[in-house]
């Protein structure tokens, strides 16, 4: 299902409605279709796939008692999108992880090179280290911006429904964030 930035469909409206009256198969039907999308983003804002698992199961937690108050003020995907930001900020915090790996800025090692000879995968590795390190020193914000741009490929408006903020800021950061990964990869460009 394609993000969207409007009101919730009429079929996601029956769900959501039928989860609010404590209906556990749409409860469940909410948490399939957006299981996947929730842990992808938990797992390129925390870095570790297990601990994903974990806090992708925190956010549904939170997703599901907060249901009964959601009010159809923004689509049901920009509503989950803000709160597995705001629980993947609250863990960042906590245990001060900025890990973000390569994939969600490359995209997989399969994605880049199906059949890769051996002598160039120490040169991936490599330029992998480089960037990982780059987007590792964004702060939370910019780095939330990069994720959301680069791996699930939202749109500005999108961004901005899910960090709760205007467009403007939304460029501003992309911007931010890409001229710093810039500057601290200009050193590289041989490399990489």
């Amino acid at each position: 299902m394609r993000f969207q930035d409007t009101q919730s469909t009429p079929r996601e409206h029956d769900l959501i409605m039928a989860a609010q009256d404590g209906d556990r198969t749409a409860q469940r039907s909410i948490y399939e279709l957006y299981r996947d999308r929730v842990q992808n983003l938990v797992y390129y804002s925390l870095g570790d796939a297990l601990f994903a698992e974990d806090i992708s199961q925190v956010i549904f937690l939170k997703i599901f008692r907060a249901l009964p108050d959601f009010r159809f003020e923004s689509a049901l995907a920009t509503w989950i999108y803000r709160i597995a930001i705001n629980e993947c900020l609250n863990q960042s915090r906590r245990d001060n992880a900025q890990y973000v790996p390569l994939d969600a800025i490359l995209g997989s090692v399969e994605e880049i090179a199906a059949a890769d000879w051996p002598d160039r995968q120490q040169e991936r590795q490599q330029r992998q280290q480089i960037i990982q390190q780059a987007v590792l020193e964004l702060s939370p914000k910019l780095r939330a911006v990069v994720v959301l741009k680069y791996l699930e490929g939202l749109s500005y408006e999108e961004i901005a429904a899910v960090l709760d903020c205007s467009t403007g800021t939304v460029a501003s950061r992309l911007s931010r964030a890409l001229t710093r990964l810039e500057a601290r990869l200009r050193p590289f460009r041989t490399v990489l």
